[in-house]
């Protein structure tokens, strides 16, 4: 079964299973770095607003061989255990000073997203940019967000310098930064992943062992920590925070390294001088295509926080990420 057939498919399949009171809605929505992907809404006649349920996913599920009466049934269901979303209401960016202090920024890939920017207040970071979004509700799964349009913007009638000024403000107190080794990191992971199972003396001695055998091959192994902010969401933006980096390197007394995992953490490493970063860079740019998701790549290359000047430099030349479009 081909993807347009699919989604026709599950149209009328939830058309029939909620009736004639509801409006389904199929919707393309465009995401970070040229990827689009394809939603469902559902919205009771009677409703202003319809949440959204994307279905790349349950394609590959149909794929994989689930029948499509499952995939139905775990649409409607997941319709079910998320009603409507009132916050989504678009009243919610009729007065400025309602969303100010809900106002925070990400950083996104400026030559990937240079279609999705036109329409987007921004503000350039190196090959990044800062774009500002609203920080809406938080729910177990995550935030509920919306993007900020220049269109808004005009609504409210302010300026953009305005905009960023509160966005600067408010991202580092309602999205603190976080910055712990690595090794934390995958015990965190690797708790979340067994649960029950999970023994941390046997994950202290794979790490151990690990550490090991990497210092007999170099004896001098970076320890590498992840910069994010407390729930892993959009925290690469955490290195643009005034004092994050500054203090970090006080506090290891050396420049430091920034390698950008995704759009939701960076690695940092104390700078010992001796780093090839143009290796690095192609380094980055290979984890980039074989193992993160096109949506979560930020960028291919490798910065510098410079004690001396106080300021974060561009140091590699990697190719330049790309759209999924080119």
């Amino acid at each position: 079964m081909d993807y347009a057939l699919f989604l026709q498919l599950v149209t009328k399949g939830l058309e029939q299973r909620l009736g004639e009171d509801y409006i389904v809605t199929l919707r393309s929505i465009p995401k970070n770095n040229g990827v689009t992907r394809d939603g469902i809404s559902v919205c009771h006649k009677h409703d202003q607003v319809a949440p959204t349920i994307y279905l790349n996913d349950f394609y590959q599920e149909m794929k994989n061989g689930r029948p499509m009466e499952d995939i139905f049934d775990m649409i409607y269901q997941l319709y079910l255990e998320n009603p409507g979303l009132p916050y989504l209401d678009s009243r919610v960016f009729a007065s400025y000073q309602d969303v100010k202090d809900r106002i925070v920024y990400k950083l996104v890939n400026t030559q990937a997203n240079r279609t999705m920017l036109d329409y987007l207040p921004h503000m350039p970071f190196h090959d990044m940019s800062l774009v500002c979004y609203l920080l809406i509700e938080q729910r177990e799964q995550g935030y509920v967000t919306a993007l900020i349009h220049k269109d808004h913007v005009q609504t409210w009638k302010i300026r953009e310098k305005e905009l960023f000024l509160a966005a600067l403000e408010n991202t580092p107190k309602l999205l603190p930064p976080r910055i712990q080794p690595m090794s934390d990191v995958l015990k965190q992971l690797a708790k979340e992943a067994l649960g029950e199972n999970y023994q941390e003396e046997t994950l202290d001695a794979l790490l151990e062992e690990a550490d090991r055998q990497r210092t007999e091959k170099q004896p001098v192994f970076p320890t590498l920590y992840v910069l994010s902010n407390p729930v892993g969401v959009n925290g690469a933006a955490c290195m643009t925070y005034p004092h994050v980096i500054r203090d970090f390197a006080r506090q290891l007394d050396q420049d430091i390294l920034i390698l950008p995992s995704s759009i939701h953490e960076v690695l940092l490493v104390a700078d010992c001088k001796d780093y090839n970063y143009e290796d690095m860079g192609l380094l980055v740019k290979d984890i980039n295509d074989t193992e993160v998701s096109i949506e979560d790549r930020l960028s291919n290359q490798i910065y510098c926080y410079h004690r001396d000047t106080d300021q974060i430099s561009m140091v590699s030349h990697a190719p330049a990420l790309t759209s999924i479009n080119g």
